[in-house]
């Protein structure tokens, strides 16, 4: 599905499915295997049909008209006459089969769409989506009273949505997202009670909601999106209590959120982003028991502190996006306890002052956050690095002090896979982000978040902890533009393929402090030669295939500080003493033949490999070219230093 089918359609699809399949299979006669022609009416229906597209249907053939059996083809589903329902049309004792459903999404359709469609008076289900058919929609088309199923979505329609939509008085879902129509949406729905789902995204649509969508009583999802609506948002919301998906987002509304959504008891998505509203999040918000998802970004919201204590009594809110609102405003530290079930929470561009409040920590559900482009100031809490689930942490662009807290390098979601919320929203979650260099604001929706930290264009100070290094499932690292004084000196070649042994001239980069070969192929031994790396605090060959023992000269690295050779095949004792007291069981997991004091008792008579075999092995030459080339190229780097 393109990236401009909205999250709306996948929620909805499964049910007018549905609807088509229940059809079909739960009345009595339903056949395609009969020996029994379709009804010529819908012979010639399809023909006219087909005469108006660019080109013929795969497998629709007309030469054996009258006598062609159209319900054995690709996209026609047919009923017997004797049991549809009533009508002055049908004699129920004409043992035909009747056309009532046409699936054709995503079948390559161009073309004109014919008027003979409303010949095919019993026809209940019609999908013509995701093709590209231009023009007009006929009129004749909402002639069909027996329609449940219109689905016109992602086509090149053109013009009006016509009146006579007031005829489909047993359409239950309606789709003409992402065309080109244009003009009012008709005032026309009065007649419409089994509405069930109807959705315009992404046409030229202008003008004000209608307000006979209000007696559409049924309804559970409404999407009017990327549009040109504007007016007050006045629906009578009291009428439609059965609402589960809003979506009017950029569009032109204007005016206050209107109070009355509260009555939608049953609302999961509210899309209002991209409007002109103002004032406040309504109060009466709290009683939104089953919302999950609300984005208002990009309106002209007041009170911040407010909307977050009215919000944070939703329990089951999962995402929520404030930005480009509250200009000004000072981001509150008190009266807010924490969201239950909040995962995502997003208030960026909206010149916020004050600091970081404390109580985010209490979110503890919390994936992602972004306060980006505002005007906080002060520090990062250490708090925020024991929300277990936070994978995305965005606080640039503010005016923020000190230093990195520890915390952040032991965010658990970026350290275990275990832990990680999935990263993908299915709701398409919209945020707004400044484009260098010009700094125009530019809209951009994300379906999958990287595992990000971004603490860029602040104030912050201090060193830059090497234990970022361990944060190992962090794709995204922006420091720049801060007053950071400490970079420790680096080789990190680490979630490589990169194999053959370790050289030992390693040993010769002697300011070198993390050395991280970590998820390789590397063979061989542990080179001897590392012990002189004096001044190394971080140490870490797991994850690859080496062999031998540890050298014991290595517990002459006073500051080393992590060190860990797990899952290798290294045997032999443990070396004790030095900074090896300090390392734990985990540093050595995966070494089947590994004795010591986390391990098995070491046999006194079992001796090490042959140094021989070990000193031809460190002779192997068999490293990739390309691996050479990477890695000569730091070593040399480093070693000039």
């Amino acid at each position: 599905m393109s990236m401009k089918d909205s999250w709306l359609v996948l929620l909805m699809y499964p049910l007018y499915c549905a609807l088509f399949f229940i059809f079909l299979h739960s009345q009595a006669g339903i056949s395609n295997s009969q020996n029994l022609s379709c009804n010529s009416n819908d012979l010639r229906a399809l023909e006219g049909f087909s005469n108006g597209l660019d080109s013929r249907i795969d497998g629709w053939k007309f030469r054996d008209a009258p006598a062609a059996d159209c319900c054995s083809w690709p996209g026609v589903r047919c009923a017997l006459s004797s049991v549809l329902s009533s009508s002055s049309s049908v004699n129920s004792t004409d043992p035909s089969l009747r056309v009532v459903g046409l699936d054709l999404a995503s079948t390559g359709l161009k073309g004109l769409l014919s008027d003979s469609l409303s010949g095919l008076d019993q026809l209940s289900f019609l999908n013509l989506s995701h093709n590209s058919l231009r023009g007009t929609v006929p009129p004749e088309l909402f002639h069909l009273r027996q329609l449940e199923v219109l689905d016109l979505n992602s086509n090149n329609f053109t013009g009006e949505l016509g009146q006579g939509i007031s005829n489909l008085t047993s359409l239950s879902y309606l789709d003409v997202s992402f065309s080109r129509f244009t003009g009012f949406i008709p005032d026309s729905f009065h007649g419409l009670q089994r509405l069930k789902s109807f959705s315009a995204e992404s046409n030229s649509l202008e003008g004000r909601l209608p307000n006979s969508l209000s007696s559409c009583s049924k309804l559970t999802l409404l999407n009017l999106r990327n549009n040109s609506l504007d007016g007050n948002i006045d629906l009578n919301f009291t009428s439609l209590v059965h609402l589960v998906t809003l979506n009017l987002g950029s569009n032109l509304f204007y005016g206050h959120i209107p109070k009355s959504l509260s009555s939608c008891r049953a609302l999961e998505v509210l899309n209002l982003a991209g409007n002109n509203l103002h004032g406040t999040i309504p109060q009466s918000f709290r009683n939104l028991q089953a919302l999950s998802f609300l984005s208002v970004s990009n309106n002209s919201l007041s009170n911040v502190s407010v909307g977050l204590q009215t919000l944070q009594e939703c329990q089951n809110l999962t995402i929520l996006t404030l930005s480009m609102n509250f200009y000004g405003e000072e981001l509150p530290n008190n009266g807010i306890q924490g969201f239950d079930s909040l995962q995502t929470l997003v208030i960026a561009v909206c010149s916020l002052t004050g600091s970081i409040p404390s109580w985010l920590a209490n979110i503890k559900e919390l994936s992602l956050l972004d306060l980006s482009w505002n005007h906080l100031t002060g520090g990062i809490p250490f708090c925020i690095g024991s929300l277990d689930y936070l994978f995305y942490l965005d606080l640039s662009n503010n005016s923020l002090t000190g230093e990195i807290p520890m915390s952040l390098t032991k965010l658990k979601s970026l350290n275990s896979d275990s832990l990680s919320h999935n990263g993908s929203s299915s709701h398409g979650i919209p945020f707004f982000s400044w484009k260098n260099p010009t700094l125009i604001l530019w809209y951009k929706r994300f379906t999958d978040f990287p595992p990000t930290l971004d603490l860029s264009n602040n104030m912050m100070d201090g060193i830059i902890w090497k234990e970022i290094g361990n944060l190992r499932l962090l794709q995204v690292l922006d420091l720049r533009n801060n007053n950071f004084t400490d970079f420790p000196p680096t080789l990190d070649l680490s979630n490589n393929m990169m194999d053959g042994i370790i050289w030992k001239e390693i040993g010769n980069l002697r300011l070198l402090q993390v050395l991280d070969l970590r998820n390789n192929n590397f063979t061989g031994s542990i080179p001897d030669e590392l012990s002189d790396l004096r001044k190394l605090e971080t140490l870490d060959l797991s994850f690859n295939d080496l062999s031998g023992t540890i050298p014991t000269s290595l517990v002459n690295l006073t500051f080393l500080s992590s060190f860990s050779v797990a899952h290798n095949q290294l045997q032999g004792q443990i070396p004790t003493g030095g900074q090896f007291s300090t390392f734990s069981s985990s540093s050595f997991e995966g070494n089947p033949g590994l004795c010591g004091e986390f391990f098995l008792v070491c046999n006194s008579t079992s001796k090490p490999p042959d140094e021989e075999e070990n000193d031809g092995e460190e002779r192997v030459m068999g490293i990739r070219y390309l691996a050479v080339y990477r890695f000569t190229a730091v070593f040399f780097s480093i070693a000039c230093i």
